[in-house]
């Protein structure tokens, strides 16, 4: 069991000021943020550039003395766009996106579900939704590497209810567990539980209603029951420590708190 941190800590900043972040709290391995038009590396950069993309990253990464253990992605086409020039290009970055993975042996990436398509009927955006979620865990699988959606609020899977209509069209999903998008909403977190059963990768920070985060202990992401949930149903994966830079909030305590947190239950 690993504890990375996300870029998403300098989530309006450079590459580098992220990355600097990251290695300067003390940790050694890193969870980047791949989603494109967002940051910190662009699926289309890397299928366009591909050397360039990655020497780059190369280069700022030993700088820094850290080790990628995961990606959160996003490519340029949305999950539901099924449009012929949207599957070309969305098949073009996932493929620079395991190639970037072989090359730094990293095994799992988190798939952004990004916005919902509110002008059809959900049941036919479930359908587009799924025949993408296909093809990721078709070419996954192929190249060693698991893809796992994160089930996020603003997305065409924010409610518990769409969630399970997911898992049921698509039994063998992988999902990334983070109760933030569930808290923010009023759901009670046990109520999230179930979703431990699909995750292959957990991300954490605190939240509370109506707020994607808060600071540590202070919202209603109950981590002693979260970790203690995971560690009796023997989950083996590893954990992202995901706050999101905001303005001028200084987030380092909470951080350190939440990997102190995580540490009693996962010791690395």
């Amino acid at each position: 069991m690993t504890i990375a941190c996300s870029t998403s800590i300098r989530s309006g900043s450079s590459l580098e000021a992220a990355l600097a972040e990251v290695g300067g709290l003390g940790f050694s391995r890193v969870d980047l943020l791949a989603i494109d038009g967002w940051a910190h590396i662009n699926p289309s950069d890397l299928a366009r550039d591909y050397e360039g993309e990655r020497d780059r990253l190369t280069s700022l990464l030993a700088q820094y003395k850290l080790q990628p253990l995961a990606l959160n992605t996003g490519t340029g086409p949305q999950l539901h766009d099924r449009s012929e020039p949207s599957n070309r290009r969305r098949i073009e970055e996932i493929q620079a996106i395991i190639r970037l993975m072989n090359d730094y042996e990293i095994t799992l990436a988190a798939i952004q579900p990004r916005n919902n398509d509110p002008g059809r009927p959900w049941s036919d955006v479930l359908a587009d939704c799924v025949a993408t979620l296909r093809e990721y865990d078709a070419l996954g699988r192929a190249a060693g590497i698991t893809f796992a959606l994160e089930l996020h609020v603003n997305s065409p899977f924010e409610t518990l209810e769409q969630a399970k209509r997911l898992v049921d069209a698509m039994p063998q999903i992988r999902l990334v567990y983070d109760p933030t998008h569930f808290v923010m909403q009023g759901i009670d977190i046990r109520e999230t539980e179930w979703l431990m059963d699909y995750a292959s990768h957990v991300h954490l920070r605190d939240a509370s209603l109506g707020r994607m985060q808060t600071a540590f202990g202070a919202g209603g992401v109950d981590f002693d029951w979260v970790l203690g949930t995971l560690a009796a149903r023997g989950y083996a994966g590893h954990f992202s420590i995901e706050y999101l830079e905001e303005g001028g909030v200084d987030w380092t305590a909470d951080i350190l708190a939440l990997r102190d947190r995580i540490s009693r239950y996962f010791p690395e």
